[in-house]
């Protein structure tokens, strides 16, 4: 045998040698994995097991210090702490800032602890399998770190896209403070309208009319519903409208453009140089008018392109209410009839309505019963809104984020102001927390559309936000007065304004002939002339 030959066999055994020599066993190999992920659930474990003391403890210590920062911070804000950070754009803006430079540090705490703690010999498929659990145990981590600051972007834009700036100009909304955020007010009213705006319409068209009074203390909350051809509109006074229209916006029972519903389009563009300035006149000229008509100072308003409505039930989920009668989806009038439907929201308790559907059950006003009675439509309306603000509990709010943020961001406008967020998000809360909504749409029962009189809207206003105090039961001494307040009983106190005649023409509902049958599934519900009822009585 050649020296060549005996040089060349004895480098190969040097080389197997080291080969075996180097090779991971199983038992290290599983440690180094669970070095691996335990260094990236808890930063500074694994430089700490990597032999790098100083640094591991150094990142350990940090992130513990941040972990209870960020909870005592939580404990000592409470909700509404909480609800401050969530509705200023500026703790947004850090927030965003914060819990993605805290992500990339774990992630990079991360993967350098898993270099250093690669034993010699790892094979490709064992780094692969090690970066994977990397990978995995990071995401439980990052993902909720990126998901938040998603939330907070979101947030933010939100806030900027939907909510008014606070110079914004108004007539209507008030001075406020931090300190005094409803401006000395105990109640705040806010205009709610439902525009029909959309393809085959050249101008907005506010088919739905709503006023939220809410008790800033309590959270009591009372919404009043006015029917969208509601006529002889009062004018605010001391303006140019009441000079121009002294006795009411008022004209032909059947020219449109003196409906409730026209107001938005028309009073500004009669009045432009009144309304200059204002971002969005119609809104404005429509608390106004709505607020003289009630008797209320209406400050901020919500407007809801319906046609968007369904995304924003959809984005919830889903609401759940009761469906009285069948109910028509996609008719219209034409020549005097109702088109053909594509399909029926069948009558039925806690029926679980989609988005497309709520909307019919809210806006279908052509079809058999009930279904082409405006007041009525007036009426499922309020048990929408209802069936929204029982639902929308935290948790759903909270899953469903991105889902409502961007339906509101598309389908809503208010002129309430940036800076009053947080109040109103407290606001909301106390809603929630009073124990559900009174409702009172004028209806036939109260009113004629054509021949209001307001004297009697504005009663029915006042008597249902200070509602007379509960009377208790009579002791067993005591003898019945037939007035629960001691006084002595006379008839004529006794009645309602809606009981006065109001005209030659009777409405349907209050003609005791009755001709009209009622309609299968209908469940008999109070009377709107018994003034202000809770909303789940009557849906």
């Amino acid at each position: 045998m050649s020296s060549d030959e005996t040089v060349g066999r004895r480098g190969r055994g040097r080389r197997v040698s080291r080969t075996s020599r180097d090779r991971v066993s199983p038992d290290e190999y599983r440690r180094f994995l669970f070095r691996a992920g335990i260094g990236t659930l808890v930063p500074g474990v694994g430089l700490i097991a990597a032999g790098r003391r100083k640094s591991g403890w150094a990142v350990l210590v940090l992130f513990l210090l941040l972990a209870i920062g960020a909870a005592f911070y939580v404990y000592r804000s409470g909700t509404t702490g909480l609800i401050d950070a969530g509705t200023d754009t500026e703790r947004l803006n850090l927030i965003v800032a914060v819990l993605v430079a805290v992500a990339a540090a774990w992630l990079l705490t991360a993967l350098i602890s898993l270099y250093l703690l690669q034993p010699r010999g790892l094979r490709t498929p064992q780094r692969l399998l090690g970066a994977l659990v990397v990978v995995v145990v990071a995401s439980l981590v990052v993902s909720p770190l990126s998901l938040g600051s998603r939330y907070a972007y979101t947030q933010r834009e939100v806030i900027g896209n939907v909510f008014a700036d606070d110079d914004q100009p108004s007539l209507t909304v008030p001075e406020t403070t931090d300190e005094d955020p409803w401006a000395g007010q105990q109640r705040v009213n806010v205009l709610i309208l439902g525009s029909d705006s959309g393809p085959g319409r050249d101008e907005t068209r506010t088919d739905t009319v709503m006023v939220a009074s809410i008790n800033t203390e309590s959270g009591d909350t009372a919404l009043f519903s006015l029917p969208r051809n509601l006529l002889n509109l009062p004018m605010p006074p001391d303006t140019p409208l009441a000079e121009a229209y002294p006795d009411g916006w008022e004209g032909p029972e059947e020219d449109a453009y003196y409906w409730l519903s026209a107001v938005y389009r028309f009073v500004p563009h009669e009045f432009p140089e009144f309304f200059e300035g204002i971002p969005d006149p119609g809104a404005e000229a429509v608390k106004l008018i709505v607020g003289e008509a009630l008797g209320l100072d209406i400050s901020y308003y919500v407007m809801v392109n319906l046609r968007g409505f369904q995304y924003l039930v959809d984005a919830f989920g889903g609401i759940d209410i009761d469906v009285p009668y069948r109910i028509p989806i996609g008719t219209k009038e034409s020549y005097g009839r109702c088109t053909e439907p594509s399909g029926w929201i069948e009558p039925g308790e806690n029926q679980h309505l989609d988005g497309y559907r709520a909307l019919w059950f809210a806006r279908a006003r052509c079809g058999p019963g009930p279904v082409s009675d405006d007041y009525e439509r007036m009426r499922r309306q309020r048990c929408v809104i209802g069936a929204i603000a029982e639902q929308a509990d935290p948790a759903t709010l909270l899953r469903r984020y991105q889902q409502l943020a961007s339906a509101a961001e598309n389908t809503m406008s208010t002129d309430i102001t940036q800076s009053r967020l947080s109040d109103f998000a407290q606001l909301a809360l106390k809603v929630q927390e009073s124990g559900g909504l009174r409702s009172l749409p004028f209806t036939n029962d109260i009113i004629e559309y054509h021949n209001p009189d307001y004297d009697v809207i504005r009663e029915y206003v006042q008597e249902s936000l200070d509602p007379p105090p509960e009377t208790p039961p009579p002791g067993p001494g005591d003898e019945p007065t037939g007035d629960p307040t001691g006084d002595p009983a006379d008839p004529a106190d006794e009645e309602s304004p809606a009981d006065e005649p109001t005209g030659e023409d009777e409405a349907p509902a209050d003609d005791p002939t009755g001709e009209e049958e009622p309609t299968p599934g209908v469940t008999e519900t109070p009377s709107d002339a018994d003034g202000a009822v809770d909303v789940d009585d009557v849906c």
